[in-house]
């Protein structure tokens, strides 16, 4: 790579980290003299914001229905086998119910969309934006889906854990806004600029919340587990990737951005929804902040490689 590019690759990492640790900061020294409640921000983000965001994205999308169905279906499978082998090294750690629960979904959740994007941008151009993006369309369906099951089995029944994954709105909306893009419909103009405007609140709402979690998250005595999560992260799930995406078809830069996108770092909404559904939510939070300081290792690596 030449010496320029590693110059912006560094400059990309220096202007992706430092408003998240700075707006991460700003909300563990506000919540020391205001009382802030996490799980508040956690509910407006799932049932408000998210689904929003998620509905105008797809409907704004400018991809084949058929390149759009290969992402979101190689993201799913990825998801689903990434869950697999996550339970598999947690039981094998001898991590309790809950922790195992928490464990899958940082295996399974990364920071596709406040770190990916930009980060897929600046490697591949505006090209490869809008396959990023599709791509967390359909990890919103891992998330919201697979993910809420598995949190809610670290305390709840296998009834009560499909009931709140059939009771998260974002699926249901990122459809809708597949078949409104689709059939060429649109939704009424006030209704899309209130739908965009209530979007463009999750990334900050999300903020808030790692911020809030940070403010109570530590590394002491979890480092065994943190070194084991950056492991599964990186190593396993970028090569998951690879082999769902190629079994699927994807090739050229819609093949680099999938492996890329997919070994980002533990991803802001595990500790959300470990917040909601009474996960390990300290050490969701400890993984989106271990794994991600650790990130530019496997990142420029794989950049490199791909």
């Amino acid at each position: 790579m030449p010496m320029s590019s590693l110059n912006e690759f560094f400059n990309l990492i220096y202007l992706t980290f430092t408003p998240l640790f700075l707006i991460a900061g700003a909300v563990v020294l506000v919540s020391r003299k205001i009382k802030m409640e996490a799980r508040s921000f956690a509910r407006a983000n799932i049932y408000l914001f998210a689904p929003c965001l998620a509905l105008n994205s797809m409907l704004n999308t400018s991809m084949s229905g058929r390149e759009i169905g290969n992402i979101v279906l190689a993201t799913i499978l990825c998801g689903f086998l990434m869950a697999g082998a996550a339970w598999g090294i947690g039981c094998l750690m001898g991590f309790d119910r809950r922790m195992v629960s928490t464990f899958i979904l940082t295996a399974i959740i990364m920071n596709s969309l406040n770190f990916g994007l930009p980060f897929i941008t600046f490697a591949f151009g505006a090209e490869a934006e809008s396959r990023a993006v599709v791509f967390v369309i359909g990890q919103l369906f891992v998330v919201y889906g697979l993910g809420t099951f598995v949190v809610s089995r670290g305390t709840k029944s296998i009834q009560d854990s499909l009931l709140n994954v059939f009771k998260m709105p974002i699926p249901y909306m990122a459809a809708l806004g597949i078949v409104l893009n689709l059939t060429g419909n649109d939704l009424p103009q006030p209704v899309g600029q209130a739908v965009a405007v209530l979007g463009r609140a999750s990334v900050p709402c999300a903020m808030v919340i790692l911020g809030l979690q940070l403010g109570t998250a530590t590394l002491r005595g979890r480092m065994k587990a943190l070194w084991t999560i950056t492991i599964t992260r990186y190593g396993i799930g970028s090569a998951i990737a690879f082999l769902v995406a190629t079994l699927i078809g994807l090739n050229g830069l819609t093949l680099r951005v999938f492996i890329l996108i997919y070994s980002m770092p533990v991803g802001v909404t595990s500790g959300v929804l470990a917040t909601e559904f009474d996960g390990d939510a300290e050490f969701a939070a400890a993984g989106v902040l271990f794994t991600t300081l650790l990130s530019i290792i496997p990142l420029s690596l794989l950049l490199f490689v791909t």
